[in-house]
């Protein structure tokens, strides 16, 4: 069943994200020329806040529905940042607020301060900007462009991104990086670091840090790619 997507008529300010997650009826939006089949997602969602689903768990089984429902909207869309911040504010916010606290606060200022067991959520969470980093750091944002970048527009092998989603160190260390842009980098650094430790982890996304100031990353194969980081490894362990 095909629904209207909407987007923001503005983007969101750090300023005003408190009122708006308040009275998010009272955010203007506009609809966007392309109609998605939210209807899957939405299922998903509402059986997630139901059974009190919290952490990182709550990503491996957000990232396929939201990747297949929108997989086919042209660049134009996804990269506008006013859409996520419809996803996050708007319509999914009780997700978010479970995904990085655990229970929505009684009241969304609640939610950005220290205090009663819980962590305080980066406004970011619910925002993010246009740059790779802005785009790492807004919930559902990541889970998309981690899978356009791991499978593309016409995959459907979604276990790769799954596994990425597993090491939340390994997605950090991707996204806020340039090289985080390359599909055939990010599918070796899943590959080879996903179910490692974090501190292994951390020598591989170094590795291939430091030798993208004198390498074209892009120009190497994949398996030239995994051989770099297994000696980083070597390097690093012996």
């Amino acid at each position: 069943m095909t629904q209207h997507l909407f987007r923001l008529c503005a983007p969101l300010s750090e300023s005003g994200l408190i009122e708006g997650l308040r009275h998010p009826e009272k955010i203007p939006v506009t609809s966007v020329d392309q109609d998605v089949d939210l209807s899957g997602l939405d299922a998903l969602i509402r059986d997630l806040n139901s059974r009190g689903a919290g952490d990182a768990t709550i990503d491996a089984e957000l990232v396929e529905p939201l990747h297949r429902c929108l997989r086919n909207l042209p660049e134009s869309i996804t990269s506008d940042m006013r859409i996520w911040h419809w996803f996050c504010v708007v319509r999914y916010s009780e997700l978010v607020w479970r995904r990085w606290r655990g229970l929505p606060p009684a009241d969304p200022e609640d939610g950005f301060l220290k205090g009663q067991g819980h962590r305080p959520v980066p406004a970011g969470r619910f925002l993010g900007t246009p740059s790779i980093n802005g785009q790492g750091r807004n919930t559902f944002a990541r889970l998309f462009f981690a899978a356009e970048r791991l499978i593309g527009e016409q995959g459907e092998d979604y276990d790769l991104v799954r596994r990425l989603f597993s090491s939340q160190e390994l997605h950090l260390g991707v996204s806020d990086r340039e090289y985080g842009l390359l599909p055939s980098v990010n599918r070796v650094l899943t590959r080879e670091l996903a179910d490692l430790p974090d501190l292994k982890v951390r020598v591989g996304v170094r590795r291939l840090n430091a030798l993208g100031g004198s390498l074209c990353l892009d120009l190497l194969e994949e398996s030239e790619l995994r051989d770099l980081i297994r000696e980083g490894f070597e390097e690093a362990m012996g």
